[in-house]
Parts: structure tokens; C-alpha cells; sequence
């Protein structure tokens, strides 16, 4: 069967750079001993030179750990029952799944790749470039149907790149208006027209989480990305954290209140006690400090409430389906149904079988489209994704025998899966939400590193970021 590449012409139009293995971390070893919550003293205000980290997440724990490993003293602070943050392993159905993050997006040169070595995590290659898009029961894409599509995408391209030299398309001009301007200019229609704006979800809208018409050329192939495979781990994302957390002071189920700051020091309050500290490290997601959940004394300044502001947050969600036995071809590692009469509705499903040897489908969709399958009841939402499968493999095809669904957008610790640019946010805004608040109060997060926004890599250096702060100013 012919198959559709997916990702290749963002791989050829993104700047490429390389970042050094974070080589200090590499020194840690054995698996995650978690810390009861009750082991330890209440620091309350006994010793001021102590760092409090709030989120145990990547940035968190990767903070901590340089820190801890240069004689600090460090204590993190996390609301779920659980460490990891964005990163998820579930085991519900008996095997590991990952239902956050689940990917190393292009492995050379990333910070990641010598850490899974160190700990000897398995990983698999996940061809995210072997996409079969179908039109029909059993049909995929013609090569003629592919080059169209690609011609159309390519034109986009041009476009944008084109606009982005214009300061008043900056910020006037959404992905979505590009996108028209192509298809009334180029005459796209049928089967083409459809590709086309499936392309635009794959290579965007699935890579960021919103949808084209919430997405501005100002941010538009601002960040960057590594070279080489990427891959995914069969026994869970989670290990990683695990490793890196051994020997941290981690609180879990503690919610943050408030980080109240004076020349004196920081004091972290949470719904079951107080914290006092030198500095504290906020690692929280972009759609908490967009929530206001936690309350800054003295407030946040303005600028960085405006940066906060102007970054988006995505809304990448997915639904796990277990089937009774394997109805799909076994080749492709991503499949998608194109010709739906719905043009903001669309759906990618993950070959999970070749990764764990289970008859398992990871559907994933983004942005509104992802948001309104959570007003539905359940039982509903997978119905509506299951309508893609049988108009792919007909109508016979088994149902699942179990399935798990998130919502990152309606989870209180997340609000939203990861960052993006939104429609007039920049790199400069992701650099703006990074700087510390004197010498006491102090950002890490991927959505505080715009080189790397809204990947695990530069959630961790983001951690190392401020880690190395801290060691700089005391």
C-alpha cells in the first residue's frame, strides 16, 4: 500500500540544532524509592537556605536533583498522588500505557537520549513518518491523490515563510487564513481538499494541540527540533522520572496555595501545611498560571502576567482502545480517515500493536474538536471515534473490550497538554515567563523554554535552567 508521510516537511523547514547530553544527570542510578509523605520533618521555617520545588514533573525533579547533588537542601512540593506531572504510565488494563507524554522527539542530540541509556530504559522507533490515510473501506490514498496534497502543503509553506517577513501579517494573520488563501488561489477541491487540511492537522494542529484558526504566523516554526528517530518507551514514559527522582524529599498530595516572597526568603503555603525557604522553583504548567490557581504575594508582575497571557495552551487528548484481536494491517504506524464531510474534525490512530504486542489503538485529536469529545458522555465519545474505524475497515469490525480517555484540559493540575504560540505569543514570551523574580522566585517548565516549547527535553533543561540559576546567585 502506498503510504502518506506525515512529518517530513516540518522535519525539512525546522531549524535544526544540537544541544549536549545534560552530563551531570547521568551520574544517577536505580529506580524510584518514593518518598512517604510523612518520613521527613515540616521544614516550617527551620532552615531559610532550603529550595522548594512545586512539581514533581521533569523540570522538577531535574531541578532538584542538580541542586540536591551540589548540597542543597530541596523539598518538592506535589499536588497529584503521584509524581511525573504531564507524564503518565497507566496500568489499569495490565501493561503499561503511556496517556501524557510518550515520545523522544528526534533522539540525536537530545538531552533525553544518554539518560535512557544511563538507565537502561527500552525504547522503540516510532515512524511517525509511515502514515496510511485512508479514503475508504480498505482504500488508502492514491499517489496521485499524495502528490497534490503535498503540492498544496508546500504552498502553505511558502506562504507562511512569506508572511512572516510582513510585521503587519504578524499580527494580523492566523494559520487558518493562510490556509484558505491557498485553497481559493490553488483551486483545491474533492479528495485534495480534504488531504490537504488532514496534512495541516497532522503536521500542526496534532503537534501543538489547537486548531489552525487559534494559531498565529507570528510563533510559526519558531522553535526548534534534534535529528534522528523517534521513540517511545513499552514499559512506560514514567520510568525516566523514577530514576531521576531517586533520593528526593518528594510531598505528594500537597496543593499549593500560595508562594508568598520578600527579601527574607519564600513561604510556600499548601492545603496541608507551611513552608519556608530561600527560593522556590515553580514548575507548574502554563494553563495553572493561567487559572490563577496558585496566588503569588506580591502579585506577578505585569509583564510576565501578559507573556502568561499570550501563550496558548493545547488540548491534545487521546482514547486508548483494546480490542479482542488485531483488525487493522500491521505496516503503518499512524492511520487516519480523510474523507469525512466534518473539515475541523480529525483523528490520528497509533498503531500501539507494534509497540507492546497488544491489540491496542491510541486515537489522538486536538483542540476544539478534543474539548467537545469531553461534553459527551463516554460512551458517546468512543462512538464517535469508532466511526473513523469502521469507515477505514467496515462496519463488522469488533468493538473494544476496554478503553481510557483523558482530558488534559479539564485536569486541575494541567489545564491543557502543552504549550504553544497561540496567536500572537513568541519565543520572547516563553523567555519573559522565565525570568526569576529577584533572587527568591524562579520558573522552570516547558512552556518557559521556547526553543524546546511543549516537549519533555526542554521541560528538563528548563529545570537544569534554574537550577544552575540558583547555584549562580548564592
Amino acid at each position: 500500500m502506498d503510504k502518506y508521510n506525515r512529518r517530513k516537511f516540518l522535519l525539512q523547514a525546522r531549524n535544526l540544532t544540537y544541544v549536549g547530553a545534560t552530563s551531570w544527570l547521568c551520574g544517577c542510578g536505580g529506580a524510584l524509592s518514593k518518598s512517604d509523605n510523612s518520613a521527613n520533618p515540616s521544614p516550617n521555617g527551620e532552615d531559610k537556605q532550603q529550595v522548594i520545588v512545586i512539581g514533581a514533573g521533569i523540570a522538577g525533579v531535574t531541578a532538584a536533583k542538580k541542586l540536591q547533588a551540589q548540597g542543597y537542601q530541596v523539598i518538592i512540593l506535589e499536588g497529584r498522588d503521584r509524581i511525573g506531572g504531564r507524564i503518565w504510565t497507566d496500568n489499569s488494563l495490565g501493561f503499561p500505557l503511556d496517556l501524557g507524554a510518550a515520545w523522544i522527539h528526534t533522539i540525536d542530540g537530545n538531552p533525553l537520549s544518554p539518560l535512557v541509556k544511563q538507565f537502561g530504559i527500552q525504547t522503540v522507533v516510532s515512524d511517525l513518518e509511515s502514515q496510511w490515510n485512508y479514503k475508504g473501506v480498505n482504500q488508502v490514498l492514491s499517489k496521485s491523490d499524495e502528490l497534490l496534497i503535498s503540492k498544496a502543503f508546500q504552498a502553505f509553506m511558502d506562504r507562511v515563510k512569506h508572511l512572516k517577513k510582513d510585521p503587519q501579517s504578524l499580527q494580523q494573520t492566523t494559520l487558518a487564513d493562510v490556509a484558505q488563501q491557498i485553497i481559493e488561489s490553488e483551486e483545491i477541491t474533492g479528495i485534495t481538499l480534504k488531504g490537504f487540511r488532514a496534512t495541516l492537522s497532522s503536521t500542526i494542529e496534532s503537534e501543538v494541540g489547537e486548531d489552525i484558526a487559534n494559531l498565529g504566523i507570528k510563533g510559526f516554526e519558531e522553535d526548534s527540533e534534534f535529528t534522528g528517530a523517534d521513540v517511545v518507551f513499552p514499559q512506560g514514559y514514567i520510568q525516566l522520572v523514577q530514576a531521576l527522582s531517586k533520593d528526593l524529599d518528594i510531598r505528594t498530595k500537597h496543593l499549593v496555595q500560595q508562594i508568598a516572597y520578600d527579601d527574607n526568603g519564600v513561604q510556600v503555603t499548601t492545603d496541608r501545611e507551611v513552608f519556608s525557604g530561600s527560593q522556590v522553583i515553580v514548575t507548574v504548567p502554563l494553563g495553572v498560571l493561567k487559572r490563577g490557581s496558585i496566588k503569588f504575594s506580591p502579585a506577578l508582575p505585569e509583564e510576565k502576567l501578559a507573556a502568561i497571557e499570550r501563550l496558548g495552551m493545547g488540548a491534545l487528548n487521546r482514547l486508548v482502545l483494546k480490542f479482542p484481536q488485531q483488525f487493522w494491517p500491521s505496516q503503518p504506524h499512524t492511520m487516519a480517515y480523510i474523507n469525512g464531510n466534518i473539515p475541523d474534525r480529525y483523528v490520528e490512530f497509533y498503531n500501539w500493536q507494534k509497540y507492546i504486542q497488544q491489540p491496542i489503538l491510541a486515537a489522538m485529536f486536538s483542540g476544539d474538536f478534543s474539548r467537545s469529545l469531553s461534553q459527551m458522555p463516554k460512551s458517546q465519545a468512543i462512538q464517535n471515534i469508532m466511526s473513523d474505524l469502521r469507515s477505514m475497515f467496515g462496519k463488522d469490525i469488533p468493538l473494544p473490550t476496554a478503553t481510557l480517555l483523558t482530558q488534559w484540559h479539564n485536569d486541575p493540575f494541567a489545564y491543557g497538554s502543552y504549550s504553544t504560540f497561540s496567536l500572537n505569543g513568541s519565543i520572547q514570551d516563553c523567555d519573559r515567563l522565565a525570568e526569576p523574580i529577584g533572587d527568591r522566585v524562579f520558573f522552570a517548565g516547558e512552556a518557559t523554554y521556547g526553543k524546546y516549547i511543549g516537549t519533555v527535553h526542554g521541560a528538563l533543561l528548563s529545570g537544569e535552567r534554574e537550577a544552575n540559576r540558583i547555584i549562580q546567585k548564592t
